[in-house]
């Protein structure tokens, strides 16, 4: 005690600390007052070292009753701290054993009645903590019987309570003396009286309750729902008992069980809305899984609860339609947001109809997500009427944008044929005028006719080709075919292009495959190659060049016109067989025509079973044009024979005009120039003319002259070319009902030919009129028809 304390302290602490463990105590915390009491019990041993015969005087321990109050705090029992008095003794016996000290008895004593004192008083607050505890514990006992929320009881096998707690008292109504006065049965309400004996009998017999639930009789005569769970003891003859009201959660699920009656009612009610309705109906739940699909779903689909609720539903949609559904309606149900899509539904036959599936979210009173509630209709017939008007309106659209193309080439073609037709009109008005002044040389004036002929027949191929064009609109354009040389029909149209292709320097070459020949109408043919080589020699620029290549390529006759002209954009080449189309149509345009050329070219070629093509590599490149015929089946000459030999054919020269001396004419026509120009023409011939300014006029003159011959423009105002000759015809022979009449019109059309005719004409000259073939109808009428004897 002396030199080794400290390690006495650490052999101590080492012991001691397991026993500590569960405690989790620091070391400072086990050490506690141990330090203070070694050095107490040292000044014990020392005292009584000094004091040999008497007995050392054992007194109160102050610092191990403080140990003993620290370690009953801690949460250590009387056995621990008796375990750490018992470990410090054998401690301090076992060193003093290694040091090999002789110890007296007499210390031995003192250190062992020490340690045993102090012992003492550690546990002496250990003991007053336990009693405390026994009666603390009784009145926790006490107040829990008397203070809990639940009835507490306890009743005899005779039926009497023996004890009640507030509670119960409180609960109902009546007082403890009253409760304890008569039979509890006298409480229980008369249908559970049978129960609650029952009940009685188990616990006679030692079963306990766990619950049991009857009504209980309040002093107020109203009744109130108790549940029971009892515990017996049969040898004290005694029953335990708690019981709890429960009338108000009675009421609640009375009224839970009307509400849930109501909830399968409406939910029946529901059920049988649903699966009548037109429409299908789903429900989900907050996962998006489907609990619910009505009988149109199922009578549709052919699908059955088994096959369609969950996800199974998206097994009867079209494949095309799969992934965005899922998408949308998984996205929605995050978002809690309401969706319409539409998707095709397979029905029962396997065909797929388009339906509309629109779905809306579910929300409880308390703004909780249930789910979504839906609806799909069938759209399929609103879908094909949404096709159809979609169809219809872009039909109309394309309608209207080709109305509204067709109209803007219509002015455009307005615009260009006026200037086409005007072009050759000033400068026949022009050297018409220069003519009247008689100043011209005789050079000039020769010139003058020239240029008035050449734009005359300028307008009447204009005129030729808008009547084709009419001929191929209604459908009317005839064929008269024939076996085609192409090489003669290449050789005139050279010919007629020439002049214009010397003017400009253009070299014109051709290179011909003379056993080429088709089966088909000669001058159309004709009318194709000449549009073909005008079209290139007007578009190819001084001093070009234009190359016409007609050969053979297996059963087709190719003819290739290729020019070193302005050639064609890539944009205007799908138009350039079009009606009315031109590349340039504004008024700064370069070169002439109405853009109807190669549209006839395209018609005639393929009424001739062949095709025809343009190619061009950009403007300002050249063009080239390809004719594709079938080869004629006729029996063809070998090309290694010669050529029979033909007579000579005299070259014919222009006929003098018939002469008509002698012959009475009547000109019948509203334009005074075009009666007048007749009355020139024929009076230069001999004829006796004379005129009329109408279809009345022409009556009267034709009843009083008598004339040979009578010719009548068509189109006049009132009564018409086709009127006055009705009118004629219906005269009897001597006032000249049978007088030769020649129809003098600018409608050419063959039908109107045919209609002239049948109206009683004779024969029918088109404007602007030939004066030889005027001059050569009416000597022949004239020579057929013997004029009437006069009168």
């Amino acid at each position: 005690m002396d030199t080794d304390r400290e390690a006495l302290l650490e052999d101590w602490v080492a012991r001691v600390s397991p026993l500590f463990t569960p405690l989790r105590l620091s070391r400072e915390q086990i050490v506690d007052a141990l330090p203070a009491f070694l050095e107490e019990l040292h000044a014990m041993l020392a005292k009584a070292e000094e004091d040999a015969d008497g007995q050392p005087a054992l007194h109160h321990s102050e610092i191990s009753g403080a140990h003993g109050r620290q370690r009953l705090r801690l949460g250590a029992d009387v056995s621990l701290v008796t375990r750490e008095y018992a470990l410090l003794r054998d401690c301090i016996l076992t060193r003093a054993e290694r040091a090999d000290m002789d110890v007296p008895p007499r210390q031995l004593r003192v250190l062992s009645a020490c340690i045993d004192n102090a012992l003492a008083q550690a546990v002496i607050p250990f003991a007053f903590d336990s009693a405390e505890r026994r009666h603390a514990e009784v009145e926790e006992r006490e107040r829990f019987f008397q203070l809990s929320p639940d009835m507490f009881s306890v009743a005899g096998m005779d039926g009497y309570f023996k004890r009640v707690n507030a509670h119960f008292v409180h609960v109902l109504g009546w007082s403890e003396a009253e409760l304890y006065q008569h039979p509890f049965m006298d409480l229980v309400h008369p249908d559970d009286q049978a129960a609650t004996r029952e009940e009685l009998r188990k616990l006679s017999q030692g079963i306990p309750t766990l619950r049991f639930e009857n009504r209980f009789r309040t002093r107020d005569g109203r009744y109130r729902w108790l549940a029971w769970s009892s515990r017996p003891v049969p040898e004290l003859g005694l029953l335990y008992a708690a019981a709890r009201d429960i009338t108000e959660q009675k009421a609640v699920a009375q009224e839970r069980e009307q509400l849930l009656e109501a909830v399968r009612d409406s939910e029946t009610r529901f059920r049988e809305m649903a699966d009548h309705a037109p429409v299908m109906l789903w429900v989900t739940d907050a996962q998006g899984s489907t609990t619910y699909l009505n009988r149109g779903w199922y009578a549709f689909t052919g699908q059955t609860e088994a096959t369609g609720l969950g996800l199974g539903w998206l097994d009867a949609l079209h494949p095309d339609d799969l992934e965005r559904t899922r998408r949308t309606f998984t996205d929605s149900n995050a978002a809690r947001r309401p969706f319409r899509l539409d998707y095709r539904l397979r029905g029962t036959d396997g065909h797929y109809r388009w339906a509309v599936d629109t779905g809306s979210p579910r929300f409880d009173a308390d703004g909780n997500f249930l789910g979504y509630i839906g609806s799909v209709i069938d759209i399929s017939d609103r879908k094909q009427a949404e096709v159809e008007r979609e169809a219809l309106l872009a039909r109309e659209s394309a309608a209207r944008r080709e109305a509204e193309e067709a109209n803007q080439l219509k002015d455009e073609f307005l615009a260009t044929i006026s200037h086409e037709l005007r072009t050759p009109l000033t400068a026949i008005l022009g050297w018409v005028q220069l003519l009247r002044t008689g100043n011209l040389r005789e050079s000039r004036q020769e010139r003058a006719l020239e240029t008035i002929e050449r734009n005359a027949r300028a307008q009447g191929q204009l005129i030729e080709d808008l009547l084709d064009v009419s001929r191929i609109v209604s459908g009317k354009l005839k064929l008269d075919v024939a076996p085609v040389d192409l090489s003669t029909a290449v050789q005139q149209a050279l010919e007629s292009v020439r002049p214009a292709a010397d003017a400009r320097h253009i070299e014109v070459r051709a290179t011909v495959d003379t056993s080429s020949s088709v089966m088909g109408d000669p001058h159309r043919i004709q009318q194709v190659v000449w549009n073909l080589l005008s079209n290139a020699v007007k578009f190819t620029p001084r001093g070009g060049h234009v190359r016409l290549v007609v050969c053979r390529r297996d059963s087709l006759v190719e003819l290739t016109v290729e020019d070193t002209g302005q050639g064609i954009s890539e944009a205007f080449l799908p138009h350039v067989f079009e009606r009315f189309r031109q590349a340039d149509s504004g008024s700064t345009r370069k070169t002439g025509g109405l853009g109807l050329g190669l549209s006839i070219v395209r018609h005639i070629v393929e009424m001739h079973g062949g095709t025809v093509s343009a190619a061009s590599d950009g403007e300002g490149r050249g063009a080239t044009f390809t004719v594709r015929l079938p080869l004629s089946v006729t029996q063809r000459r070998d090309p290694a024979m010669p050529p029979s030999p033909k007579p000579p054919v005299a070259q014919r020269l222009p006929a003098p005009p018939p002469e008509l001396g002698g012959v009475r004419v009547l000109v019948v026509d509203d334009e005074e120039d075009a009666r007048e120009l007749l009355r020139t023409l024929l009076e230069d011939s001999g004829a006796h003319v004379v005129t009329a300014g109408s279809a009345v006029e022409g009556l009267q003159v034709l009843q009083a002259e008598h004339p040979d011959v009578l010719v009548s423009d068509i189109g006049m105002p009132v009564t018409d070319g086709y009127g006055f000759i009705e009118r004629v015809r219906a005269l009897p022979p001597e006032k000249g009902g049978h007088t030769p009449a020649v129809a003098i019109t600018a409608y050419a059309r063959s039908e109107d030919r045919t209609r002239v005719l049948r109206a009683g004409f004779q024969s029918h000259v088109p404007k602007p009129v030939e004066p030889g073939e005027l001059l050569a109808v009416i000597a022949s009428l004239a020579d057929r028809y013997p004029a009437l004897p006069k009168a």
